[in-house]
C-alpha cells in the first residue's frame, strides 16, 4: 500500500460550527502533514463526530475553511471525496449480509476502478489481515462488536486514500485488536497518509498523535 506524498496535507482554518443556537466549536485551527495523524479528544457532545462529517464534506461548517495540499477543499466535490477515507461511528453495514458481502459492496464504492477479481482478492486478504477470515459468510447482525469492528479495519487495509478520517475506530476492540489497528496506521503515516482520529482511547501507534482538545460541548451533539 503506498500513498502519495505532499508537504501540505490537511489544514483547517477559522473553522466553527453551532448547534442550534450554541456554538459548538469555533475559529478552531489545526493541520496534519502526511505521516501525521491528529487525536481529536473530548467529552460527549463536544463535537468529535460532528468536526469529522464537516471534514468529510457530509455537513457544512458555520465558517472557517479547509485545505488539502494547500489548496481550498470543495468538500461536496467527488475529487474531495476520493481523497479521504471516512469511517463514522456507526458501522453502515447491512446486517443480513455476510461480512465478505459487505466489504465487497463496500470495495465496489472504493475502488470503482479495479477488476471485479482484483477487489475480491483484497478483500479477502483484508479479512485475513483483520483476523475474521473464519465469519466471512457470517450475517453481519449475528457477529460480536469487536467482530463488526474488525470488518471496518478490514476496509482500512482494502486502500490506500492519503486521509483517514475515523471515529472511535479502536472501540470494542480486544488488545490483538488495538494492535492491528495501530500496525494499520502506522503503516498509513509511513505511506504517506495522514488521519484524524475520535477516540477516548489510547492508540499503541509508534507514530504517537498530536492532541486536539475540543472544548466541553453542550450534551446534545456528537
Amino acid at each position: 500500500m503506498s500513498v502519495n506524498p505532499s508537504a501540505a496535507g490537511l489544514a483547517v482554518r477559522e473553522l466553527a460550527c453551532t448547534l442550534g443556537m450554541r456554538p459548538l466549536f469555533e475559529h478552531l485551527h489545526f493541520a496534519v502533514a502526511p505521516g501525521q495523524w491528529l487525536a481529536l479528544v473530548g467529552t460527549n457532545g463536544s463535537g468529535k463526530s460532528t468536526l469529522l462529517r464537516i471534514l468529510a464534506g457530509l455537513l457544512r461548517p458555520q465558517a472557517g475553511s479547509i485545505e488539502w495540499q494547500g489548496a481550498p477543499v470543495r468538500p461536496d466535490h467527488p475529487d474531495w471525496h476520493s481523497r479521504l477515507l471516512y469511517q463514522g461511528h456507526a458501522s453502515g453495514w447491512k446486517e443480513l449480509l455476510g461480512a465478505r458481502e459487505n466489504l465487497l459492496s463496500q470495495a465496489a464504492f472504493d475502488l470503482p476502478a479495479l477488476p471485479a477479481a482484483e477487489r475480491a482478492r483484497r478483500v479477502d486478504a483484508a479479512l485475513e489481515r483483520a483476523g475474521v477470515a473464519r465469519q466471512r459468510h457470517l450475517p453481519f447482525g449475528r457477529l460480536s462488536a469487536g467482530q463488526r469492528r474488525r470488518i471496518a479495519l478490514a476496509r482500512l487495509a482494502l486502500d490506500a486514500r492519503p486521509l483517514w478520517l475515523l471515529d472511535e475506530p479502536n472501540t470494542a476492540l480486544d488488545t490483538e485488536g488495538q494492535t492491528l489497528f495501530a500496525s494499520l496506521l502506522d503503516e498509513h503515516l509511513a505511506a504517506g497518509g495522514c488521519a484524524v482520529v475520535a477516540t477516548h482511547l489510547p492508540v499503541p501507534a509508534a507514530m504517537p498523535g498530536r492532541r486536539l482538545q475540543l472544548p466541553a460541548g453542550t450534551g446534545d451533539g456528537a
